[in-house]
């Protein structure tokens, strides 16, 4: 009985599938990696847009008041009746 106890042959990759490798694992980056990092930016923004345009619409005067009219637009919100 003979035991072969030699080092075992270990198998090479080819240069072709070495570049297909780094291809493949520099897509998955891209596509995993750099859209996890810039999600939270892009939600920023998006609340960012609508945080100003619901600021632009609050700020505006509910009926628009006529150059030569002398009557002041109601006061009302957060210290109308102070004065």
């Amino acid at each position: 009985m003979n035991v072969h106890a030699g080092q075992a042959r270990h198998e090479r990759m080819s240069t072709g599938a070495a570049v297909v490798r780094v291809l493949v694992t520099l897509a998955l980056f891209f596509l995993v990696f750099i859209p996890f990092l810039i999600a939270p930016l892009l939600a920023l923004g998006a609340g960012f847009l609508v945080y100003f345009v619901w600021r632009s619409r609050g700020s505006r005067p509910s009926r628009p008041v006529t150059p030569g009219s002398t009557t002041a637009p109601s006061a009302s919100g957060f210290g109308a009746g102070t004065s």
